[in-house]
């Protein structure tokens, strides 16, 4: 799906209201803005993430992450397009028992992912404006002795502050779509319980053992 249509499906369908080990630093960049403020946050915390890998256990990395995911992307506008339509016709306690486990898995996968530091850096290189009012963060993730990887947050206003809605990975592919793809099995055979069901037994496999 091209990037564009990509986020328009996204902001259309909420508005109003995978992949291998990676590690990151942080760079000098452009001045912070409201606009990369959450993103700079997310950056911080998953260096965080890196340096206490090894020192602490998955769970105990989880709980510190857990609040940064929680105020710097907009979780529930992601999981309403990902588990569209069952979302919206669940009841109000089902749908918070969602919320709470697409949480709990979203930042699993971060605790999983950024477990290590050798020296990659990231760089916030650009923002600009995206479609009915988001704005566009690309970022720049490199390893040493290899091409940077690009990355860019969607975000837009909520309230006084910014909130992530979609990671586009090399600057098109949705992070919301995927989640999206590899949940409709799941839901047309167990409903939003078994997605519940399904995110906190993947949250359980990658923080097992730790």
């Amino acid at each position: 799906m091209h990037r564009l249509t990509a986020l328009l499906i996204l902001i259309l369908m909420t508005w109003p209201l995978g992949a291998p080990s990676m590690v990151l630093a942080q760079t000098p960049q452009a001045p912070t803005t409201e606009a990369t403020a959450p993103v700079i946050r997310l950056n911080g915390a998953l260096l965080d993430l890196m340096r206490s890998s090894g020192r602490e256990p998955k769970r105990t990395r989880l709980q510190r992450f857990l609040p940064v995911m929680q105020d710097t992307f907009d979780l529930e506008a992601a999981l309403r397009v990902a588990a569209a339509p069952y979302f919206e016709r669940a009841s109000e306690p089902e749908q918070r028992q969602a919320l709470d486990a697409f949480t709990r898995r979203s930042a699993a996968q971060y605790v999983d992912r950024f477990d290590s530091y050798e020296g990659q850096t990231i760089q916030i290189v650009g923002e600009r404006a995206g479609p009915r009012g988001t704005t566009l963060v690309d970022t720049d993730l490199a390893s040493p002795g290899k091409a940077p990887v690009r990355l860019t947050y969607v975000l837009r206003p909520q309230g006084k502050n910014w909130r992530i809605l979609d990671v586009l990975a090399k600057g098109t592919t949705s992070q919301v779509a995927t989640q999206r793809s590899d949940f409709q099995t799941i839901l047309r055979n167990g409903g939003l319980s078994g997605l519940t069901r399904d995110l906190n037994a993947h949250a359980d496999r990658l923080l097992g053992g730790a």
